[in-house]
């Protein structure tokens, strides 16, 4: 019998027998109060009750700890359906263990630095809170660690094995719905692994193809499975979202990117043509615009330059179309960030220090010099304003030059 069906059975006995055991003992001890004798050997099945629920929880215990040491057993129809929707293969069998939930953070914490590096999120908070759109003294690294550990389970790109939470429940039809996204994540970074991103804005690209996909096949599991069963949808992972409310909206933007927009993007490939669904892994999108705008050619992205400086670079990266448009939207509002955003045709920043000062340019160009003029004057008109309040102490600017913005905040010199 395999460990997952011993977990089920010893959970159900539990819940029953004690159930039984504890109903009858308060029933007996209604209508016992007044007798002594009665109420001593109440006391000792209320004890052996005890004992045998201890029993249970250590029997409990002990298929958790077998499942977190081997593989947690997979379907094989679960494995087929997911291999037939996507039309590949895996090519090696899924590791799936059952984990902690410090070991899930753990691998949440892995993940980060593999992608961003080990000081990624470090530099890039610090050039959030200078663009603005990260509000000062929060702390990007331990954010993202908690929103990405805050879930049922979790893809460990650096094992390639996926950890499920000891609270998952392999009955429930949601719960699935999370292994099926893991398991499509495993097999396309399997089939189309890539090691290293040269941009923020080239890895939402790319997780919004591979996760988008993942969270598009998860919403088609859940369709069928619950056709199929009649069974009322309710989200497995709402302790994430509910963290997520609580975060800047930049933060929520990115970290949401590939579930929302990504999928969409998916669907977009998936119902056109399943030659179409796999070029897109095989080609997959380099930049956050071509996700945002599947029905759009791929558009050259304008080179950025910067001057010389005898200054340290201490970091630079690029935000793309989804930073540009999270930047504006909490000041300018969607309606005119959306319009804006879309005439996005390349970024980059840098932040560089001299003496102990620290400066950072952002450079973003645009499709027309139309378009450059409506995104200096709304930063000026809507932005400006507010970023300088909560930033007293730095000298921020914005200029046009023909199709570029760019975006200075430098210390104030006194």
């Amino acid at each position: 019998m395999s460990p997952e069906r011993v977990f089920q059975i010893l959970t159900a006995i539990g819940l029953i027998a004690g159930g039984w055991l504890y109903g009858d003992y308060w029933k007996k001890s209604a209508g016992s109060q007044s007798s002594s004798e009665e109420a001593a050997t109440l006391r000792a099945e209320n004890s052996e009750l005890t004992l045998r629920i201890d029993e249970l929880d250590g029997e409990l215990a002990r298929v958790r700890a077998m499942l977190s040491k081997g593989p947690y057993p997979i379907p094989d129809a679960l494995i087929a359906w997911i291999e037939q929707d996507y039309n590949m293969v895996f090519l090696k069998p899924p590791n799936v263990r059952m984990a902690s939930p410090a070991a899930i953070r753990d691998a949440a914490e892995a993940n980060l630095k593999f992608i961003h590096g080990e000081k990624g999120l470090d530099d890039e908070n610090l050039a959030w809170e200078l663009i603005g759109i990260l509000p000062a003294n929060h702390r990007l690294l331990g954010q993202m660690i908690m929103i990405n550990s805050s879930v049922k389970g979790i893809f460990d790109l650096t094992k390639e094995r996926i950890l499920i939470s000891e609270d998952f429940d392999s009955v429930s039809i949601p719960d699935r719905s999370v292994l099926a996204r893991l398991l499509a994540q495993l097999l396309s970074y399997q089939n189309y692994p890539q090691q290293e991103w040269k941009s923020r804005d080239e890895w939402q690209a790319w997780e919004a193809v591979h996760t988008g996909s993942a969270a598009a096949l998860s919403a088609r599991f859940l369709k069928r499975s619950s056709a199929a069963n009649e069974a009322p949808y309710s989200d497995p992972e709402l302790i994430r979202e509910e963290l997520l409310n609580d975060l800047p909206p930049a933060t929520q933007g990115f970290s949401n990117f590939a579930f929302m927009d990504g999928a969409d993007y998916s669907r977009f490939h998936y119902i056109d043509s399943r030659a179409n669904f796999a070029k897109m892994f095989q080609v997959p999108a380099k930049t956050s615009a071509e996700i945002l705008h599947p029905n759009r050619d791929p558009i050259e992205e304008t080179p950025i330059t910067f001057r010389k400086s005898s200054s340290t670079l201490l970091s630079s990266n690029q935000l793309g179309e989804l930073g540009l448009r999270l930047w504006l939207e909490p000041f300018a509002g969607i309606m005119e960030a959306g319009p804006l955003s879309e005439e996005w045709r390349g970024d980059a920043y840098q932040v560089r220090e001299q003496n102990g000062k620290i400066t950072l340019t952002w450079h973003i160009e645009m499709s027309t010099e139309k378009a450059a003029r409506s995104l200096y004057a709304e930063i000026d008109r809507s932005l400006l304003t507010p970023l300088r309040a909560v930033q007293p102490e730095r000298d921020i600017q914005v200029a046009q030059y023909g199709t570029k913005v760019t975006y200075l905040n430098s210390p104030k010199t006194p």
